[in-house]
């Protein structure tokens, strides 16, 4: 499947992979190959209340509203194999309301993908959402991913 177009929710990363952030709620008219779940609920009870319109594979990520992952070494690595997945499939980050879990994942892939913590948090509130990234929480989980300076 080709990449996402960019355009609404649509983050294009430096290695030029692109990947869709959005609500889970939101009505969509392109499906993802992998939607990542961002979300405290398990897999059942997610499917349950919010099956319809998620992408053909499930990736549950532990996430509770506001806050970073449960397990922040899993997410990672997590984010990181979608990073790669998202070079020949349609890869999409989802959380209820679309902003601060989903926001914060799209910049850790940033971060993953080589950008600087402060450059990927510009650019996913740039491309994605102002309001992305906020809390103390996830800017300062964002700013400890990022590898020292030599």
């Amino acid at each position: 499947m080709a990449a996402w177009d960019l355009g609404e929710g649509v983050v294009e990363f430096p290695s030029g992979r692109r990947i869709r952030g959005r609500s889970w709620n939101q009505p969509i008219s392109e499906y993802a190959d992998v939607s990542a779940v961002l979300t405290t609920a398990s897999p059942e009870e997610f499917a349950a209340r919010h099956a319809v319109g998620m992408g053909r594979e499930l990736v549950y990520i532990s996430w509770p509203d506001y806050r970073i992952p449960r397990r922040p070494q899993q997410a990672i690595e997590q984010l990181a194999e979608l990073l790669e997945r998202a070079s020949s499939e349609r890869v999409e980050i989802t959380c209820g309301g679309g902003v601060g879990r989903t926001g914060t994942a799209l910049a850790m892939m940033a971060i993953i993908d080589g950008m600087k913590a402060s450059d990927a948090i510009d650019l996913v509130q740039a491309h994605y959402n102002p309001e992305s990234a906020t809390s103390h929480a996830q800017r300062g989980f964002l700013m400890d991913m990022e590898p020292p300076r030599k």
